[in-house]
Order: structure tokens, then sequence, then C-alpha cells
């Protein structure tokens, strides 16, 4: 499975993690980076967990199903979601993700590292209009900080993975406008 190069947000990881779906949300591949953020072995094990398995708090099955819905009516405007997940060792970590649809029911599901550990465990969901606003607002604050600052350097990754991400949603959502008008 391909990487996805990126720098984290918070510097931890040098790559987005990238998991591979069915369309009834079964595991079918994960890259070296999926696992390692995930505190999981091997493909297999992971296959094996079950993804309630996963879940910062207890899975209510009602909201859960809320989720999936938004999240299928609003993916032609180009979403990108913020979850808390629970590794397999516990730890919590937060991230941004994006799910692809790769066609033949199969999904893309990537993760952008953003705090390890975290006790924000609030999901958010962004639209293109909220990433670029967010991109251009952590700007504004970059250029009042000391360059050599820590700082600055956390906001500086900040603003790579909101470029990065800004402009994935644009051109999915570009795309697929073009496709429903063609």
């Amino acid at each position: 499975m391909g990487d996805v190069s990126e720098e984290g947000a918070a510097g931890q990881w040098n790559r987005a993690a990238t998991v591979m779906l069915d369309s009834q949300g079964r595991y079918l591949d994960a890259d070296e980076a999926a696992l390692e953020l995930l505190g999981v072995a091997s493909v297999e094990e992971f296959r094996a967990t079950s993804p309630e398995r996963f879940a910062a708090l207890p899975v209510d099955p009602d909201e859960q199903e809320a989720w999936r819905r938004a999240y299928f009516a609003a993916r032609a405007d180009g979403v990108l979601a913020e979850v808390a997940f629970r590794r397999l060792d516990g730890e919590l970590v937060r991230v941004r993700t994006a799910i692809l649809d790769e066609g033949e029911g199969r999904f893309r599901a990537l993760f952008y590292p953003i705090e390890r550990p975290t006790t924000d465990l609030t999901p958010r969901v962004y639209r293109i209009a909220q990433v670029l606003a967010e991109w251009r607002s952590a700007e504004r604050r970059l250029v009042e900080l000391d360059p050599e600052s820590e700082e600055a350097r956390r906001l500086d990754a900040d603003i790579e993975l909101l470029r990065q991400q800004h402009h994935f949603l644009f051109d999915r959502s570009h795309r697929r406008r073009s496709a429903d008008s063609g």
C-alpha cells in the first residue's frame, strides 16, 4: 500500500496514515503509518480488531448512524472530520480524517494526527470554507511569532496540513461537481 507523505501537525509523524475499508466498514488493508498510529502489530491483527475497540468513548449506534448519514450527505461539498480514537494500548489520539470513495465499494480513509495524547473527545466536521478560514487565521498568527520558536514550528506544520487538506477538499468537490454537471 502506498504512503501519503506529509509532516504531522504536531510534528510527531512523517506521513498520513491510510486505511482501506469496504462499504460495510470492514478493514481491508492498512499502511505502516496506520498500524503504528493505531498501536496494531500487523494488518492481520488490524483486520481481526473490531472498530469499536478504537472508539474513544463507548459507541452509540444511533450517533454512529447519524454521523455516517451526515458524511455521505455532505461529501459532495468536501468534508473533513476531526475525532479522537483509542489506540490498542489505551492512549487517546486526535486526528483529522478524510474518506475517499475509491469505487467498487472500497474507501480510503486518511488520518492526519494532530494531537497525541489528547483529552479533546469532541468530534467536529469541517467544510472547505472552514478549513480555508482556519488556514488563513493560522497564517496571520504565524506572522506575529519568532520564526525560531517551537510554537512557530508547530503552527507552520499546522498551516501545511490545512493547506493540503484545503486543496484535497477543493479538488474533490470540483471533480464531483464537474462529474454531476457533465
